[in-house]
C-alpha cells in the first residue's frame, strides 16, 4: 500500500506539478512549474495567482509563501539550492483553492549528492509528515521507514539514531520494550557526548539528544559533568560566565567578572561576554574610563549581529551621557554597515556558518531606514553635547524623516529641547504618540514641552484624549480594509477538555474568536497573557465566544488538560482539535494563530504568529468591529 500510495503522488506529481532537474544538487537552480486545467489539477487556467505554499522547508533563503510567475499555460518558480538545502515540502495554493498530490500528502523536493540524497534529506522528509499528517496514526511507523532510509545512507547520522530510538518507543507496545529502546537512545547520546565533551556544537547535539527522549531534565547534570571533569575548557568557563550573571548582588557579580579576567581570560569568546556584563555595569554607574575599556573589549570578531552590538554600545553610553567623542566613533562604524543589519532569524551551524534568512525587501528596507534614523539620532544627541549645535540640528532633521521611531524620536525631541525649540521637541514626541498614545514617558515628555509654549494644561489634555480616539478610529479603518469574508471553516472535531464536541448551534450569532497554539510553544505562551486580557474585556458579553485550541502536532489533550492546571491565572475557554486539516481549512502552517469568524459565520480577520502587545488592542477592535 505504501508503494502504491508513493506511486500515486509521484504520478499526480509528474502530470500537475514538474520539478527540475529530477535529482537536484546544491548550487543548481531548482524549477517548479505548474499546469493548471490539466487533468488531476485543482487550480483552473484562469487563476490570477499561485502560491507555493512550504510547509517544511530547510531552503531557509526562500520565503514560506512563493510567488510563481505565469508564463504561457505554465506557472513557474526558480530557485537555487544553497550549500544547507536538504529538502522541503510545498502545497499550492490559488486564493482559496489548495492543490496537492492527494489529500494527505504534499509535493516534495528532495536534494541529491549525485545520484545519492544528501545527508539529514531523509530525516528531515521525516520531520516534514508531522506537517502532512500530524495526527495519522500512520505517521511513526512511515517516519520510521524514512529514518531507515536515513541510517541505511548515513549509518553514523547522530540525529536520526536517536529520532529512531524515540519512534520506537512511541510504537513500543509495553513499558519493557520502550525502556529497552530509551536505554539505547541513552546510549547515542553518552557516545556523543564523548566524541567531543568540551566543544560546544558537540554539547547542543548532546543536548538536542535528550530533549528528542524527553528528558530535558538531564540539560543541568550536563553542564554540571563539563563543568567537573573540564574545569579549564572554553565551555566550562562559558558555564560558568552563565551562572556569574545569575547573580543578584551586583558586587558580587562583578568581582566575580573581573577575578576572571585576572586569571588571563582576556582573550576568546567568553572574554567578550564578560567585558560586555562589565560594560553595562560600568556604564550605569557612570564610570566613563572602564565602560569605554570593556566596551571596546566587548565587541569580538565580525559576525551578522556587528551593526547592532557598535548601535547598543552608543545607546547605553548617551542613556548616560558618557564619552560623547567614543559614542560618536562606534555610531558612524555601525551606520557604514546598516545596510548589513541583522534581520529575521539567522541560523549557525559549525558545518555552514551563519546562514541569513529570506526576508522580504519591504521589511529589510523598513529595518536598515530605521536603524539608520537610530544611528543619526544618536549621532545628533552627541553632537550638540560637544558643541557642535549646527551640525546636530540638521542631522536632528534627517533623523526625523525616513524610518523614524520612537527611538530616533525621542532623541530628536531631546536636541530640540537642549536647543530651546520646545515646539519642535513636541512635534517630535507626538509622532510618537500617533503609533503609541499609551506611552507614559512618552507623554510627560510631550506635556513639558507643550507647557513651554502653551501653558494651558486643559488644552494639552484634551490633544491627548483626540489623540486617542483618533488612534482607534485609524487601527479599525485599516482593519476593515482587510476583512476577509471567507467562508469559515467547519469545527466539529473541535472538543473541550472533557471532549464535548462543538457544535454549530454553540457559535450561531456570535463572534468566534480561534486561537491556537500548543503547549511546546514559545511564542504562544508569550500571548497568552495578551489574550487574557481581551478575553477579561469580553466575558461577560453574550455576542463573543473564545475557543483557545490546543492543535499541537506532539500534543494530546492530557496535554492540554495539564497546561490548564498548572496556569490557572489563565481563564479564558480551552477546546482541543482532532482535525488533522484544520491549518488548511483556516490557512496556517505556523502557531500562533487567531482567526476571528463573524456572527453569519464569515472568517474576517486571520492574524498569524504573534505581535506583541499589539494583539491586545488589535484583536479588541476587530472584535468591536463586528459588534458594531
Amino acid at each position: 500500500m505504501s508503494c502504491l500510495l508513493v506511486l500515486a503522488i509521484l504520478q499526480v506529481q509528474g502530470q500537475v506539478v514538474q520539478i527540475t532537474p529530477e535529482r537536484p544538487q546544491r548550487g543548481e537552480k531548482v524549477t517548479i512549474t505548474y499546469h493548471p486545467g490539466v487533468a488531476g489539477a485543482a487550480i483552473g487556467k484562469d487563476a490570477s495567482s499561485i502560491i507555493v505554499n512550504f510547509t517544511y522547508s530547510t531552503f531557509y533563503d526562500q520565503p514560506w509563501k512563493l510567488a510563481m510567475t505565469k508564463q504561457g499555460d505554465k506557472w513557474i518558480a526558480s530557485f537555487v539550492l544553497q550549500r544547507y538545502a536538504t529538502f522541503a515540502s510545498f502545497y499550492l495554493q490559488s486564493a482559496e483553492i489548495i492543490d496537492k498530490p492527494v489529500a494527505d500528502r504534499h509535493y516534495t523536493i528532495a536534494v541529491y549528492n549525485g545520484n545519492k540524497r544528501v545527508r539529514d534529506g531523509f530525516l528531515h522528509e521525516s520531520y516534514s509528515l508531522g506537517v502532512q499528517i500530524p495526527k495519522s496514526p500512520k505517521l511513526p511507523a512511515l517516519q520510521l521507514a524514512l529514518l531507515k532510509k536515513e541510517l541505511t545512507n548515513y549509518p553514523n547520522n547522530y540525529e536520526a539514531k536517536v529520532r529512531e530510538q524515540s519512534v520506537l518507543m512511541t510504537l513500543a507496545k509495553t513499558p519493557e520494550e520502550k525502556m529497552k529502546h530509551r536505554l539505547e537512545a541513552r546510549k547515542i547520546i553518552a557516545a556523543k557526548f564523548e566524541e567531543n565533551p568540551t566543544f560546544g556544537g558537540n554539547l547542543n547535539k548532546v543536548t538536542m539528544g535528550y530533549l528528542i527522549i524527553g528528558e530535558n531534565y538531564r540539560l543541568d547534570s550536563i553542564r554540571k559533568v563539563v563543568s567537573k571533569r573540564f574545569p579549564e575548557s572554553d565551555l566550562a568557563k562559558d558555564y560558568l560566565i552563565s551562572a556569574i550573571s545569575k547573580e543578584t548582588d551586583e558586587t558580587k557579580k562583578v568581582a566575580q567578572l573581573e577575578a576572571l579576567l585576572k586569571k588571563g581570560r582576556e582573550s576568546g569568546e567568553n572574554s567578550t561576554e564578560i567585558h560586555r556584563m562589565l560594560f553595562e555595569h560600568y556604564a550605569k554607574l557612570k564610570n566613563e574610563a572602564k565602560a569605554v575599556y570593556h566596551a571596546r573589549k566587548s565587541i569580538g570578531a565580525p559576525e551578522p549581529y556587528t551593526p547592532q552590538k557598535l548601535k547598543t554600545i552608543a545607546e547605553k553610553l548617551t542613556a548616560q551621557r558618557l564619552a560623547a567623542d567614543t559614542v560618536l566613533a562606534y555610531a558612524e562604524a555601525s551606520l557604514k554597515i546598516a545596510d548589513q543589519w541583522p534581520v529575521g532569524v539567522i541560523r549557525y551551524f559549525p558545518e555552514y556558518g551563519h546562514i541569513l534568512p529570506f526576508v522580504a525587501d519591504s521589511v529589510r528596507i523598513k529595518t536598515v531606514t530605521e536603524a539608520k534614523s537610530s544611528l543619526n539620532a544618536i549621532i545628533a544627541l552627541n553632537k550638540f553635547y560637544l558643541g557642535n549645535k549646527d551640525e546636530a540640528i540638521k542631522l536632528a532633521v534627517k533623523a526625523e524623516g525616513n524610518g523614524a521611531n520612537k527611538e530616533s524620536l525621542m532623541n530628536v525631541a531631546q536636541v530640540y529641547e537642549l536647543a530651546g525649540k520646545p515646539e519642535k521637541a513636541f512635534d517630535a514626541i507626538w509622532m510618537v504618540l500617533l503609533k503609541d498614545p499609551s506611552d507614559t514617558v512618552a507623554i510627560r515628555s510631550a506635556k513639558t514641552n507643550f507647557l513651554k509654549f502653551n501653558s494651558s494644561e486643559t488644552e494639552f489634555n484634551a490633544k491627548l484624549k483626540k489623540l486617542e480616539g483618533l488612534k482607534l478610529a485609524q487601527l479599525k479603518a485599516s482593519l476593515t480594509k482587510q476583512m476577509m469574508n471567507k467562508p469559515g471553516p467547519g469545527l466539529n472535531q473541535l472538543t473541550d477538555l472533557k471532549g464535548k464536541a462543538v457544535t454549530a448551534e454553540m457559535m450561531k450569532g456570535k463572534v468566534v474568536i480561534l486561537d491556537f497554539w500548543a503547549t511546546w510553544c514559545v511564542p504562544c505562551m508569550q500571548e497568552m497573557p495578551y489574550l487574557q486580557k481581551v478575553y477579561d474585556k469580553y466575558k461577560n458579553n453574550p455576542k463573543v465566544m473564545f475557543m483557545v485550541v490546543n492543535s499541537g502536532a506532539r500534543n494530546t489533550i492530557k496535554d492540554a488538560i495539564g497546561w490548564e492546571a498548572k496556569n490557572p491565572q489563565y481563564t479564558f475557554p480551552l477546546y482541543f482539535n482532532n482535525d488533522p486539516d484544520i491549518g488548511e481549512k483556516i490557512g496556517f502552517t505556523l502557531i500562533p494563530t487567531i482567526a476571528v469568524i463573524d456572527q453569519k459565520g464569515l472568517m474576517q480577520f486571520r492574524t498569524i504568529g504573534f505581535e506583541g502587545a499589539e494583539l491586545e488592542h488589535k484583536l479588541a477592535a476587530q472584535i468591536d468591529i463586528l459588534l458594531e
